[in-house]
């Protein structure tokens, strides 16, 4: 799950999605604006130096602060970054340096919250899914949970009418922690989608950015 702690990462993902944000936001924007030629102009909203790199958890979105939440409990995770471009699309970003990062169940407590994840989890499976795929609530919940919340707050979202992009960015050749070559990556998320909705092939509004950093 995401490391939420304030303060400058040393390492992983954490290092360098705030780097990526601050000293690197130039590159950053300009590989986003190749994938979303529509936009001219991105603002990082969260992690920023002044706020101690502070993430945002989706209540703390302002420009969310009318849309009806109530799909999911304590109004949503925790986001790696949140941008927002400047013709109003919000840019919600999960980071990851190594595939093992991917594997995440759910941790809720409460049966109310775990009934109405598994709803909305679902849901999105039938919005998403190649038509015929069966869904599997064990890959949803419980092995790759956290890409699973994440699509489903894109599709509730989008369901709303609310400009918003899913970005996947995935640190290749990270030498702080744990290298994966690009190529890894990509087969690793084709297996996953398949796994999820049945095709390799990425969901609308959803852009897979590899940013190699060797």
């Amino acid at each position: 799950m995401s490391n939420t702690s304030l303060g400058r990462g040393k390492k992983g993902s954490k290092f360098w999605i705030q780097t990526l944000t601050t000293v690197g936001e130039e590159y950053l924007n300009s590989e986003l604006k190749l994938c979303l030629p529509q936009i001219s102009d991105i603002t990082w909203l969260s992690p920023v130096k002044s706020a101690k790199y502070k993430e945002f958890k989706t209540k703390d979105i302002t420009q969310f602060s009318n849309i009806n939440m109530s799909f999911w409990p304590d109004n949503g995770p925790w986001w790696d970054a949140v941008g927002e471009a400047d013709d109003g699309t919000i840019l919600l970003v999960e980071a990851k340096a190594h595939t093992k990062e991917t594997i995440t169940k759910c941790t809720a407590k409460a049966e109310k919250s775990i009934d109405l994840i598994k709803k909305s989890l679902y849901d999105t499976h039938t919005v998403l899914a190649l038509k015929g795929h069966n869904y599997d609530e064990t890959l949803w919940y419980s092995k790759y949970y956290q890409l699973s919340n994440r699509l489903t707050f894109l599709n509730k979202l989008s369901y709303q009418d609310v400009k918003v992009k899913l970005i996947l960015l995935n640190i290749v050749n990270d030498s702080t922690h744990i290298e994966t070559s690009e190529v890894v990556w990509r087969k690793h998320y084709d297996d996953v989608f398949k796994e999820l909705i049945g095709t390799s092939k990425i969901p609308s509004d959803v852009i897979m950015l590899n940013i190699d950093v060797g």
